[in-house]
């Protein structure tokens, strides 16, 4: 559930000097995901300790910088970048008086709000509970919120589960149970779609970078599309046809990637991921207009490797060019750029898919 008000926040990054992440701009990437959730961002705290501060992550000097914005801000929620440990989180909440939450809450958050269907909302219970579990002992004698009340928002009406660790464990348990049904169940529709002896595709990307209107581009689909981050959290597979080849072909549409995705969603949403191991060929679609393509592109690859699907032939999609000043000159045999909104783009597109098409034989095994 998203605030009900609009709350003010202060965003803290975090990067240590001991263990620096080449490219990581995730920072930049948090008041989007704030905004998100209906906060409104009251002013931000940069620091660069050599290491993590046991007690508050950060050392008291932050400590000392983030109390001096709430009181000239009246901010009431305060989110780190950087993943918090329970005790953490809760000597940072002692000391600022205010709600302390990180990046990964933040962005579990938003896939809560943006479940609709069943197995979305399974889905995102699970990573919640796989996120909170290691986290009860620091909670101290706190309940804790299965789906909870949202960022930003206390007070009564939020939905309690016990602090128990062994209910907890027994609902991860029941809801794991429920995920490998639905897996066995897009396995049978897999199946089914195979027989058709048509490629299958699936849309791969960086979250709101237009996948949702690539699809609806190249395919009957009426799938939402919005410019927000992560509007698509369920697969949506639809018939389209290559002009090029004079064939039918399937594509998938599914969930968004982003910097330092949680491992507790990408744990949880192994069912949904499998759309994306078991298909023929993917086309990777990034924002043609984003000023950090390079470091997507790595985000989008690296991802596919944690989810074991990085070997799949593929094409990089540079989407939304009606946006940009220039157009590139050239393309290369593995990237095109188009617009899907205008359709523009869409016969080197199309060529594409046949050059790899013809590459690559499909194959046809039981997965």
């Amino acid at each position: 559930m998203e605030a009900t008000a609009k709350k003010d926040a202060i965003i803290v990054g975090v990067e240590f000097r001991d263990s620096r992440e080449k490219g990581d701009d995730s920072f930049a990437e948090l008041p989007l995901l704030v905004a998100s959730l209906g906060l409104k961002i009251a002013g931000d705290v940069f620091a660069r300790p050599r290491r993590p501060n046991l007690r508050t992550l950060v050392g008291e000097q932050v400590v000392n910088d983030i109390k001096y914005l709430i009181s000239t801000t009246g901010a009431q929620t305060v989110v780190f970048n950087e993943e918090l440990k329970g005790r953490q989180r809760n000597n940072l909440e002692d000391e600022l008086e205010v709600e302390v939450v990180d990046r990964t809450e933040v962005i579990l958050q938003i896939f809560a709000d943006r479940a609709t269907s069943r197995e979305g909302k399974i889905q995102v219970e699970l990573a919640q509970l796989l996120y909170s579990l290691p986290r009860l002992r620091g909670r101290g004698g706190e309940e804790l919120s299965a789906l909870g009340g949202g960022i930003g928002t206390r007070g009564p009406g939020e939905t309690k589960l016990e602090t128990d660790a062994r209910v907890i464990r027994d609902r991860i348990a029941m809801l794991k149970g429920k995920i490998r049904q639905l897996s066995v169940t897009r396995g049978t529709q897999r199946k089914q779609r195979m027989s058709r002896n048509m490629p299958l595709w699936s849309l791969i990307g960086y979250t709101n970078s237009g996948k949702t209107t690539l699809l609806n581009a190249l395919t009957v689909a009426k799938g939402y599309a919005d410019d927000r981050l992560f509007a698509t959290l369920d697969p949506l597979t639809r018939k389209g046809f290559n002009p090029v080849t004079a064939k039918q072909f399937l594509i998938t549409d599914t969930v968004g990637f982003i910097q330092r995705l949680p491992a507790q969603l990408i744990a949880a949403f192994q069912a949904t991921l499998e759309e994306v191991r078991f298909a023929d060929f993917h086309l990777l679609v990034l924002d043609a207009c984003d000023e950090n393509l390079d470091v997507k592109l790595d985000v989008v690859t690296n991802t596919l490797q944690e989810i074991e699907a990085s070997d799949i032939p593929h094409i990089v999609v540079y989407n939304k060019i009606d946006k940009r000043d220039y157009l590139p000159r050239t393309y290369t045999r593995d990237e095109v750029f188009i617009s899907a909104l205008k359709k523009e783009g869409f016969d080197e597109l199309y060529k594409q898919m046949k050059i790899l098409e013809d590459a690559h034989s499909v194959k046809r095994d039981v997965r």
